[in-house]
């Protein structure tokens, strides 16, 4: 069985079209739906009960934020897997059965990805899966490209997933230590990606599984909230995961490229939130390190040219907002 979460904040209308795909997604898959509302004060709670009253609701009193959010949802699940869809997200009907397929193809597949275009550009790729460069530079597999770009004729191992819409099995998540509250929102996914990827196991990119995605709906694609959680949570990623000779080896352009971005954005937007962000995740830098030490190992990363590709990321999500 699959546990479908959805975890939501003030976005009753996004919210309506999600449940709807997601039921029309379950048709023939035996599921449960749980939705953790993150104090929405726009009715999103009775879109729940309507449109999905057999969804177990959970209401909290504040908001928590989105990592927190999964944490409470993974512990209420039954499933085999966690099937994550952002509220902002709407599935194809056969998007869940495909990649609950690849993901039961092997024991060692841990996370499924598909291929999720732009809500507003829906002949254009919004993620494919995630990449990790040896920089820790974190990018979407195929971002800005068409969607021809991203087909097949099946599953093929890719990196790690987003958690706009991602297959997760259970076990693995348990074993791994699940999502990192500490997150908040921003890089939980390429987090768990990449302590899966140390512990062993498999993520799987089905691209014939379709969903289509908003992009930041909540927080607001180039908000200073949003750049200050991107910054904070790449410094914990790095902190977290990337080995000694990582850091040793690649950690003036790490460094280099950090400072360049932070120069860039305040250049070009005025502010100095990814600043702000960054020098908040240096000052968690120890405990972040302490918390990664068991699971810490090397794996293969991309090469040391993320940054080209989050460019191209960033230059996608810009022209579809």
């Amino acid at each position: 069985m699959i546990s479908v979460l959805v975890v939501n904040r003030n976005k009753r209308d996004l919210l309506d079209e999600c449940l709807c795909s997601i039921d029309a997604a379950l048709a023939t898959t035996p599921a449960e739906v749980i939705v953790i509302d993150n104090a929405s004060s726009d009715g999103s709670a009775a879109i729940v009960r309507e449109r999905c009253p057999r969804a177990q609701l959970v209401e909290l009193p504040e908001n928590q934020g989105f990592a927190p959010a999964i944490v409470r949802g993974t512990i209420l699940a039954r499933g085999d897997w966690l099937a994550l869809v952002n509220n902002d997200a709407q599935l194809e009907p056969d998007s869940l059965a495909l990649m609950l397929a690849a993901g039961e193809s092997d024991p060692r597949v841990g996370i499924v990805t598909l291929q999720v275009r732009f809500a507003s550009a829906p002949d254009r790729i919004n993620t494919a899966g995630l990449e990790i460069d040896k920089l820790g530079i974190t990018y979407d597999r195929l971002a800005g490209r068409p969607v021809r770009e991203g087909g097949g004729a099946g599953p093929i191992e890719v990196f790690g997933a987003s958690a706009c819409v991602a297959l997760y099995r259970l076990d693995m998540l348990r074993k791994i230590g699940g999502f990192d509250p500490e997150f908040f929102a921003y890089a939980e996914d390429a987090d768990v990606s990449w302590r899966a990827r140390m512990a062993g196991w498999r993520c799987l990119y089905e691209p014939r599984a379709i969903a289509y995605h908003h992009g930041s709906a909540t927080l607001g694609e180039g908000s200073a909230r949003k750049y200050e959680l991107v910054g904070r949570n790449r410094v914990r990623l790095i902190a977290k995961n990337a080995t000694t000779g990582q850091l040793l080896r690649w950690g003036w352009a790490m460094a280099l490229y950090d400072l360049s971005y932070v120069l860039f954005v305040a250049l070009t937007e005025r502010t100095f939130a990814p600043g702000r962000g960054r020098i908040a995740g240096l000052r968690q830098w120890r405990s972040a390190r302490t918390a990664g030490r068991s699971g810490r190992r090397p794996v293969q990363l991309a090469g040391a040219a993320g940054w080209l590709h989050a460019l191209r990321m960033r230059s996608a999500y810009r022209a579809a907002s």
